[in-house]
């Protein structure tokens, strides 16, 4: 099953007191080796999920009817494609079209002594298995928030709200007992990665961008299956950071308020419907992450700010604005592992895309855009 998890990124270990590189090494490796291994067992649970539903296939229809069925459907493909061409394709009725391709798909399936609700059931259960293994992101999930509509609440999250920190407005010091520290553009460091995992019949590609001293980031993942088969999927898992260096000056968590400015927020999707019992689902997420790179810490820290689902199998495209452009949003974070006082470390800020897909005889192309400005992180440490 192809799958992949590449990273690359500009986190140079000189830049820490040499006591500390150590410890950072083992957080860097320690983060890759999870993200790879969960790449892997990805893969290995669908792929084990398609041959289950291949081998449901095989005992209920048999292995010459199977054959006879898929030759069956790539005939009407065909024929459905060629209705399409001018001049007399020019103007098809696509809803009469679809309506009759399918009273044909049930036929075929009949002459051949088939059940067409046991082939959607076959279906329907392999797609649930094959949900379950691509799972959700690695990382412990929360909310985010759009500030205007909870500028309360933000502001009584930290004193320093008090100030423009947007406009780059530093105070001297947080008053408070526990103060936060303030990071924000220019960034200098990043890391980014991306994690793919697909069926022979997708293409899974990535984009990113990654504007360092402005704070600019933003993901971009595409799914796209012209000629789909009874089971394919594929997931996109992309995450683009802004990095800074961090000294705990006490034990505990991280708690880390991150300011952000959405500038492009699309949800994008079409489906064709190729077959009379097919199938699909969709689903996209964003997220604004923390990456605590330290051994004591294992996964990322999420906040969801948009999703879009979709399923069914009808011919049909949506193209959903999620969020609103030039809006502040915000997340509010907690570390999952605690980091010792005095430890120096590299702190990771920024956007994950996440985005699966499943297609059982439904051409899909879908495309997720999420760009980010990154105004300021405020961090502490908490017990």
């Amino acid at each position: 099953m192809p799958n992949c998890y590449c990273a690359d990124r500009k986190l140079p270990l000189d830049m820490l007191p040499d006591k500390h590189r150590t410890k950072a090494a083992k957080g860097i490796d320690a983060q890759d080796a999870r993200e790879r291994k969960a790449a892997e067992s990805r893969a290995r649970k669908a792929e084990a999920a398609l041959d289950g539903g291949h081998k449901q296939l095989r005992d209920h229809l048999g292995a010459r009817n199977l054959v006879a069925l898929r030759e069956a459907m790539d005939h009407a493909r065909r024929a459905q494609r060629a209705s399409r061409e001018p001049p007399a394709g020019l103007g098809l009725d696509l809803a009469k079209a679809n309506a009759a391709r399918k009273r044909r798909a049930d036929t075929a399936a009949r002459k051949l002594g088939i059940d067409p609700k046991v082939l959607r059931e076959i279906g329907k259960a392999t797609s649930d298995r094959v949900l379950a293994a691509l799972g959700t992101p690695a990382g412990t999930a929360t909310a985010g928030f759009s500030l205007a509509h909870n500028l309360a609440k933000w502001q009584k999250l930290s004193p320093l709200h008090q100030h423009p920190l947007d406009l780059g407005v530093r105070p001297p010091s947080d008053p408070s007992p526990n103060p936060f520290q303030v990071f924000g553009p220019d960034f200098s460091l990043w890391n980014i990665a991306f994690d793919r995992v697909e069926s022979d019949n997708f293409r899974v590609r990535r984009d990113y961008t990654l504007y360092e001293h402005s704070g600019a980031i933003g993901n971009i993942a595409t799914m796209d299956c012209d000629d789909a088969g009874s089971f394919d999927f594929a997931s996109a898992q992309i995450d683009t950071e802004l990095v800074f260096i961090y000294t705990a000056p006490r034990s505990g968590r991280l708690e880390v308020l991150v300011d952000a400015m959405n500038t492009f927020g699309h949800h994008d999707l079409t489906i064709e419907d190729e077959w009379g019992w097919s199938e699909h689902w969709t689903h996209q997420y964003n997220y604004l992450s923390l990456n605590v790179f330290h051994p004591n810490v294992s996964e990322r820290s999420l906040a969801l700010m948009s999703q879009f689902d979709a399923d069914g199998n009808e011919d049909r495209s949506w193209k959903v604005r999620a969020l609103t452009p030039g809006t502040h949003y915000y997340a509010h974070l907690l570390s999952n592992g605690t980091v010792q006082a005095g430890d120096t470390f590299f702190v990771g800020v920024g956007t994950r895309t996440f985005d699966k897909t499943r297609a059982n005889d439904v051409e899909v192309h879908s495309r997720s855009n999420f760009q980010w400005l990154i105004r300021s992180a405020e961090v502490r440490v908490v017990p």
